[in-house]
Parts: structure tokens; C-alpha cells; sequence
């Protein structure tokens, strides 16, 4: 069970553009603008905000075991080394939270966007949406980047066309996205499950700060990689034009919604052909994408071989799961099999906490994750390039093959 150190005040926060009462009340203002119109509850709810530096946390009320203590405006104390930091909803101290990180974004709009976005997280379980959330690794390789980039231009299209000229741009990404699925077989249910779990959210949150134009923005500029943040753009596209096209559509959103279906039905479109998709790709201006997209290949192929090899052919150090992860998934790369590369991450399991700022691997069938192995296995902390790991009582390290290697096992296993 997690536990809470009291912090001693508020001159001890971290430097930042508003301070965590301006927050709160930030907040605050961005749900009551929201005013549960989007899905029919409010968004009005604990709040935690958090420097994942120092760990201090500071909160919008009080918890539901004492753990916190008041201060002006607000609560505050400190989380333990056992509990991951992440934008996200958490259970914690008898009550479901929105969880924030510092430092927030410095502009207005983009910071209540991120309030709405994590609150809607914390209903997301009573709105029975409660989706796996694996990464959309096709969305990394060529094909995938290039049909959902053209995907996008479309949509942009759309959104900036008066509505009556808006069904060709519709359908023009509909193809796209429609050939792009049929190349990759779990593409379909992966794109869904994490336009639901973070589209969602991400477009509740432009809907109530009235920040279409952001959407806009990342249409036309966003940079890879896609397996995770590409919900973050694709979702509120299309969910602003089932706006202007079926309002009250959030009502009808169940698990098993897709959201160019609903958009594909409410334009009375047919199932689109390849030969539709490459004629939208002519009118995209998809020829110099795809050199440019090729061109981008060789370059990933070549930076990820040289992420990936250390991890997958020289001597590492195994950790098995069992745990929870803290990444960031604008640099998150999904590889061939399930896996994931993170580049920066926070691994915590029965067997202590894992830093790694110099690449991870995480692989799901088993579950483990990898580091490059340590220098020096009986070092304490342990720590090897880009990594620490403090290493909790009753677990040590046995050698595996390859030689050098090592995989974290319970010290009884290994007697």
C-alpha cells in the first residue's frame, strides 16, 4: 500500500508558470465550462498535481485516509517510490484521482485541455469504456505512417471545409484509413481500442476549450512516433466533425464503437476500395510523401537497429513481470512481436524500481523488461548504461545466456 509523507509548505513547490492553487482553480473553471453536456456526467473531481522530481504532491481536496495535509487552498504531501507518476486517473488513499505531472504546458488552452483530458480518465470506468490500450505498431513502419498521414490531411480538409463540402474530404480519409487497415491485421482493433482510450478524452478536452485549431495543428504537423500518441490527433478530428454532423453521438459510445464508422454512417458512405484510396492519395499530394516517407524509413531502420541491438543481441539484464511502467508515449516505439522501446521509463515491481533514461525494452509474451546489462553485478544500487535500479530486499541476480547476462529472480528461487 502506498504511503504519504506530509510535505512542510508551499514554498517548497517547484518553479512553474502558475503555482497549484492556480491550477485548482484552472481546473476547476475547465470542467464547469465543460459542464457534463459531452458525456452526461461532470467532470468535477479530486485532483492531484505532482513533481515527479521531488514527488510532492499537492491536492484539490482532501483524501479519504488522512494522509494529506491541509494547507491554503489545498493539501499536500509526498508520494513514495512505489507509486508510478503519470497524467493518468489512480486509486489511491480511498479515492480516484486525475493525476497531472509538472511542468504544465505554459499555455492556457493546451493546460485545460490536459485538466478535462485526465478527469475524463477519472469517469472513464462508469462510462464502461475501460479499453486495452496496446500500442498500434503499424503506425511506426512505412505503409502505416504514410496512409494515416494522408488519413490526416484529409481530415484537416474537412474540418476547415463549410460542411456541405465536406463529404468528398470525408471520404477521402475514410479510403485512406480504410487501405492503410488492410494492410496490417490487427490494425483495425488496435486503432479503435486507442482512439476510445485516448481520443476520447484528448477530444472532450478540445471540445470545452474551444481548441479546434489545435486539432488542426497536429493534423498537418505531428511527428512520429504514432504507435501511441496518434489517437491524441486522430480522436478529436472525429469527434469535432460527428460533432457538426450527429450531435449527441458520445451518448451512443459503447466498447465496441469505432469512430470512422459512426462517421462513415452518419455520411451515408460506402465501403471504400483501393482504387478509392489511391485516388485520394493523388489529391493528398501522396507521391511526395512517399519519398519523403521512404526516405524516413531508412533513417528509423537505421536509428532503432542501433536502439535495439544492445537490447536483443548483447548481454542484458532480464526483469520479469509482474509491473507498472511510466513512459512517455510520444517517444514510445512499438517493435515487431508486441514489444515496446522506450527510451525513457520507470519500471516498478516486486523487485524494486527501475530508472531508465538510456532505452528499455518491453516485451509482453512473457512480460519482462530489458536493460543493457550492468558493468558490475554485485555493485549496490546496480546500475549499467542509461539505467539504476534499486533493488528490493530478497531479490538477486542469476546468469543467463547469453554470457554476461542476467535475469532478477527471488533469492529462495536461487538457493
Amino acid at each position: 500500500m502506498l504511503t504519504i509523507f506530509l510535505c512542510a509548505a508551499l514554498s517548497a513547490q517547484p518553479s512553474n508558470p502558475i503555482t497549484p492553487l492556480q491550477a485548482f482553480r484552472e481546473a476547476e473553471h475547465a470542467w464547469a465550462t465543460e459542464g457534463g453536456r459531452t458525456w452526461g456526467q461532470s467532470l468535477k473531481g479530486p485532483f492531484l498535481l505532482v513533481d515527479p522530481g521531488t514527488r510532492q504532491v499537492w491536492a484539490s481536496e482532501a483524501d479519504a485516509d488522512g494522509r494529506l495535509r491541509k494547507e491554503a487552498g489545498f493539501f499536500a504531501g509526498t508520494l513514495t517510490k512505489e507509486e508510478t507518476i503519470s497524467n493518468t486517473a489512480v486509486n489511491w488513499a480511498g479515492k480516484r484521482w486525475s493525476m497531472v505531472v509538472l511542468p504544465l504546458p505554459e499555455k492556457a488552452i493546451e493546460r485545460q485541455v490536459l485538466f478535462v483530458h485526465e478527469a475524463w480518465h477519472r469517469i472513464q470506468p462508469s462510462l464502461g469504456l475501460g479499453m486495452p490500450n496496446d500500442p498500434a505498431g503499424h503506425l511506426d513502419k512505412m505503409e502505416g505512417r504514410y496512409w494515416l498521414r494522408l488519413e490526416w490531411r484529409a481530415l484537416a480538409k474537412a474540418l476547415v471545409s463549410p460542411q456541405k463540402a465536406r463529404r468528398p474530404w470525408v471520404a477521402a480519409a475514410l479510403a485512406c484509413r480504410t487501405r492503410r487497415q488492410a494492410l496490417f491485421g490487427d490494425a483495425v482493433e488496435a486503432e479503435r481500442c486507442l482512439e476510445l482510450t485516448e481520443g476520447l478524452p484528448e477530444y472532450t478536452g478540445i471540445r470545452a476549450a474551444g481548441a479546434r485549431n489545435l486539432v488542426l495543428e497536429k493534423l498537418r504537423k505531428a511527428a512520429g512516433p504514432f504507435a501511441r500518441s496518434f489517437a491524441y490527433t486522430s480522436g478529436p478530428a472525429y469527434g469535432l466533425l460527428l460533432d457538426d454532423r450527429v450531435p449527441g453521438w458520445t451518448r451512443r459510445v459503447r466498447r465496441a464503437t469505432d469512430l470512422s464508422v459512426l462517421l462513415q454512417e452518419a455520411y451515408l458512405l460506402p465501403a471504400a476500395t483501393r482504387a478509392d484510396a489511391e485516388a485520394a492519395a493523388g489529391k493528398l499530394g501522396g507521391k511526395e510523401l512517399r519519398v519523403r516517407e521512404e526516405a524516413e524509413e531508412v533513417i528509423r531502420q537505421q536509428r532503432l537497429a542501433a536502439a535495439l541491438d544492445p537490447l536483443t543481441k548483447g548481454p542484458t539484464l532480464r526483469l520479469p513481470g509482474p509491473f507498472r511502467t511510466q513512459f512517455n508515449p510520444s517517444n514510445t516505439e512499438a517493435i515487431d512481436g508486441g514489444g515496446s522501446y522506450h527510451p525513457t521509463a520507470t519500471y516498478i515491481g516486486d523487485w524494486g524500481r527501475l530508472e531508465v533514461t538510456g532505452g528499455s525494452l518491453r516485451l509482453r509474451s512473457p512480460l519482462e523488461a530489458r536493460v543493457v546489462a550492468p558493468a558490475d553485478p554485485k555493485a549496490r544500487p546496480l546500475s549499467g548504461p542509461g539505467w539504476t535500479l534499486e533493488l528490493a530486499p530478497g531479490w538477486t541476480l542469476s546468469a543467463i545466456e547469453p554470457a554476461g547476462s542476467f535475469r532478477l529472480i527471488p533469492e529462495k528461487q536461487g538457493k
